[in-house]
């Protein structure tokens, strides 16, 4: 008798894993024209279901994703999803692993979620995620932390064409950094005390220093700028489910709460570590915890890595608290270390193949 009924509860255990695991979760994705308008200026953009970023997809764990996009363009379209193991014909690639999404027709990606974790999904069709085509790929596990959770896609904006940005890129304008007032020029030398510095750096024929090659009007956090979250108070934690959909730009994580406790990257958990700041790289996600001390409104501010402009998120009600701006960079300081490192035939000096990691860290030098 306790054999039938041992054999009759594990038939039941796995009839109920195999029934979670053939859960199907389904989405429908319509890809659109639209005009956004982030710098007073209307700009052609593309929205899916009506918004950018693309809206947040989200799974568990052992789900299967049934995901209908509906290219409503008249161009061609794909959609990516970025750090996924799924079958290869779904990948989402362009006439590598699949055709085309041919305009005014549906195409269906159906794979299983056999993983966890903060991905982030996009185009693969020409410069289309530049445009609006990025949105957060969620993946729970069976069993979560029980804090409120957010998704926090980062990304970028530019008036220009994308195309005129990638043509400008490939002949190495000075564009971008005249808008940014990073030309690093003989009257900027010598107005900060750095004539001698651009005169070696000119006599070894090497470049002014460059961050970030591209200069953008705005960027954002889940496609504003400035965002107010007032639900939460004092003793609350918060998950963030942070990724980097930007096209070029690393971006500096700070928060006006205290420490900054990271949880997962990539996907994957971590240890969880305490930082005062994080600098995330483009395609990168984390997963981070913040806590809101008091009953005030807590900045979590998000900077271009060259430091041009930032955007926030506020956690909490009541008075703000800013978080602090990060320094300007000094550029001419970062021109003379390398100058330093170079001979005047092209070579490295041996000192600069024996200095440590911290002297060569260019964050820290400038």
């Amino acid at each position: 008798m306790k054999k039938i009924i041992l054999i009759a509860a594990l038939i039941t255990s796995v009839l109920a894993q195999t029934s979670f695991a053939q859960k199907i979760v389904r989405y429908d994705l319509y890809v659109k024209d639209t005009i956004v308008n982030f710098t007073g200026k209307p700009k052609r953009a593309i929205a899916v279901n009506g918004q950018i970023p693309m809206p947040t997809l989200t799974f568990t764990e052992g789900d299967t994703a049934e995901i209908y996009v509906h290219n409503e363009l008249n161009e061609e379209t794909s959609l990516h999803w970025h750090g996924l193991f799924l079958p290869n014909q779904y990948d989402g690639v362009p006439n590598l692993t699949q055709m085309p999404i041919k305009p005014h027709t549906t195409h269906l990606y159906k794979f299983p979620i056999i993983q966890h974790g903060t991905h982030w999904y996009h185009s693969h069709t020409r410069l289309q995620e530049q445009i609006g085509m990025y949105g957060s790929f969620i993946m729970n596990k069976r069993k979560e932390l029980n804090i409120p959770t957010l998704p926090v896609v980062l990304s970028e904006w530019t008036d220009m064409n994308p195309k005129n940005v990638h043509r400008m890129l490939h002949n190495a304008t000075d564009w971008f950094a005249i808008k940014k007032g990073t030309t690093q020029s003989y009257a900027e030398a010598i107005k900060q005390g750095y004539f001698k510095t651009k005169v070696a750096n000119e006599w070894k024929r090497m470049n002014a220093m460059d961050v970030s090659d591209v200069f953008y009007d705005k960027f954002l956090i889940n496609g504003k700028n400035e965002s107010e979250l007032s639900q939460f108070k004092a003793g609350d934690k918060v998950r963030l489910r942070i990724a980097n959909g930007g096209a070029s730009t690393y971006f500096w994580l700070t928060y006006a709460g205290g420490k900054i406790t990271v949880v997962a990257n990539d996907g994957n958990d971590v240890e969880p570590v305490e930082v005062d700041r994080l600098i995330i790289a483009v395609s990168e996600t984390y997963d981070v915890i913040l806590t809101i001390p008091e009953d005030m409104s807590y900045e979590f501010l998000v900077t271009s890595e060259d430091r041009t402009k930032s955007a926030s998120l506020w956690l909490g009600k009541g008075m703000k608290m800013s978080a602090n701006p990060l320094p300007k960079l000094k550029y001419f300081e970062g021109m003379k270390m390398m100058n330093g490192m170079m001979k005047m035939n092209g070579d490295l000096e041996s000192m600069g193949m024996q200095m440590s990691l911290q002297q060569m860290d260019m964050n820290t030098v400038m």
